[in-house]
């Protein structure tokens, strides 16, 4: 998210101000030293400013895995720390299979360690004899404490078919990523983020790729990401547009990730220090992150941050200078396109697979209400969202808006106020994935939106094959923007609001789900 092109020096002091500015040096290279350098039958061979990287070629696309843009951050020296520099290897690095994920909790029954410590890494999908091709820069969901670059649904193929080049981005999450730890400088997830943009800034060309026309994109956590760096001042100059799908606005204050960092040490038993937590082993710490995961979600205790995620970006004056939405008033570019939307059924996501959804009592759903201070029609509104709507679809309709919907809305309207060209769109495509009631769940635009229905992620969340005309539109509006900067319909405007509805017929309607909207038009979000 960002801003005007940086001369060389201007980048490296942004480097610097964040304690980027080894990694920024060690990233530059001279202009016209990075290229793909030789394909050997089926093995294309790319040369960047740390040495040369082995790829594999299929048909007209080339491939490159687990290619490293920092160091290692789980080693002693480099642990809690900015992002450091990869440093130059000899001969032909391998990059023709994924790594790792970075060190976080399983999906799996039982949950425990899934991932591995590594050097930082990206990977990236390029059109065979590509020069100067747009640039998608994809950043993955996970709220904080999960991501996975290389997950099978943000396969690269076919926009790099399409000649854009692709990059999806690996960053520190949970403890490691995002925890508070005094002395150490705060966000530093945010930090891996710019860090990966500096290293597609000064080698993308060795890919064919375009540094002065890079869109910048992400889903969930990775859209908040990409809200938060168009805010940032040290990502300026970075990318050119930028794609949010489903982006929250959730954020702590300091005090309150202090909080939180002194109850993960307790159940850790150190203190909150770099020192102490690097000695314990990261199986030890996941499950800590996992322990924190559930008692986040007991509001009681916890209060205004109950219910979140337990590592969350903080406003802590220096790499995230203010909330969100008062980041982008400030520092935003008014002239970048920004494609912004989300999902109509967020929610479902989190209630049906398992079942809770059918657990939800009227109480529990008339005590989220009151919460909010919505008005008083607000039961009756969204008993209207589905045909005998239960406590938990009506429940589900309402964290789908408070938590998605109504702050991609807000960031919406923030970059309309400025003047900046934007797009508003709404994923309702109703998937049968978990016996129909999933809906346009939360996550189920992401294989559509990379015309990836095939993937091994897709399947369950699509139901089956899903519904490929839907994915060809999609991905074809996605597309344009990444190469021109317009998707192809009307910009978003506050009078008739049109927005892109994305279904089994695609079609732009006027301010959709009026209604829900109206009933947050008094609350505020920061």
């Amino acid at each position: 998210m960002s801003q005007h092109p940086m001369n060389r020096r201007e980048w490296l002091g942004a480097g610097a101000a964040l304690g980027l500015g080894s990694l920024a040096l060690a990233g530059c290279a001279v202009p016209g030293t990075q290229s793909i350098t030789g394909v050997t039958g089926e093995t294309p061979v790319a040369t960047v400013a740390q040495g040369q990287l082995k790829g594999r070629r299929t048909g007209q696309v080339l491939t490159f895995m687990r290619v490293p843009y920092a160091a290692n951050p789980y080693v002693a020296s480099n642990r809690f720390k900015a992002p450091q520099p990869m440093p130059a290897w000899s001969g032909v690095r391998d990059a023709s299979s994924a790594g790792p994920m970075p060190p976080q909790p399983s999906r799996a029954p039982g949950g425990g360690l899934a991932g591995a410590p590594d050097d930082l890494t990206m990977n990236i999908w390029a059109p065979a004899n590509a020069r100067n091709a747009p640039v998608l820069v994809w950043l993955p969901g996970g709220a904080f404490y999960r991501v996975n670059a290389s997950e099978t649904w943000y396969d690269g193929t076919a926009f790099a078919r399409e000649g854009v080049v692709v990059v999806t981005v690996n960053y520190r999450v949970g403890i490691d990523g995002f925890m508070w730890v005094d002395g150490m400088p705060p966000n530093r997830g945010f930090l891996d983020q710019v860090a990966a943009l500096q290293w597609v800034r000064q080698n993308i060309a060795a890919f064919g790729g375009d540094a002065g026309n890079v869109t910048l994109a992400g889903q969930s956590a990775g859209a908040q990401s990409v809200m938060v760096l168009m805010g940032m001042p040290s990502a300026k100059g970075l990318f050119h547009k930028a794609i949010a799908q489903s982006p929250p606005q959730n954020h702590f204050t300091p005090e309150q990730a202090r909080r939180i960092a002194a109850a993960t040490a307790g159940e850790l038993k150190v203190d909150p220090t770099a020192q102490a937590l690097a000695g314990v082993p990261m199986t030890v710490l996941i499950t800590a992150t996992e322990r924190m995961v559930t008692d986040l979600r007991d509001r009681a205790k916890w209060g205004p941050i109950g219910g979140q995620p337990p590592y969350l970006p903080v406003v802590d004056g220096n790499v995230v200078t203010a909330p969100p939405l008062a980041s982008l008033t400030r520092h935003a570019r008014r002239d970048m396109p920004l494609l912004i939307g989300s999902t109509d059924d967020e929610a479902r996501l989190y209630l049906v697979p398992g079942g809770t959804i059918d657990r939800i009592p009227a109480q529990a759903f008339a005590a989220a209400i009151r919460g909010a201070q919505l008005p008083e029609n607000a039961a009756l509104v969204y008993a209207q969202t589905r045909a005998n709507a239960s406590p938990g679809d009506m429940l589900a309709a309402f964290e789908s808006d408070s938590t998605f919907r109504i702050p991609a809305l807000r960031f919406a309207e923030n970059r309309v106020a400025a003047g900046a060209p934007t797009w508003n769109y709404h994923f309702a495509w109703q998937s049968p994935g978990f016996g129909g009631r999933l809906g346009a769940g939360h996550v189920v635009d992401v294989p559509f939106a990379f015309n990836t229905l095939g993937s091994t992620q897709a399947g369950p969340f699509i139901g089956g094959v899903g519904h490929q005309p839907l994915a060809d539109t999609m991905f074809g509006h996605w597309l344009r923007f990444v190469k021109t900067g317009d998707p192809g319909w009307a910009r978003y405007e506050l009078s008739t609001r049109p927005t892109m509805r994305f279904d089994t017929t695609s079609s732009v309607v006027s301010d959709p789900l009026s209604e829900r909207r109206q009933l947050w038009a008094a609350k505020k979000f920061n």
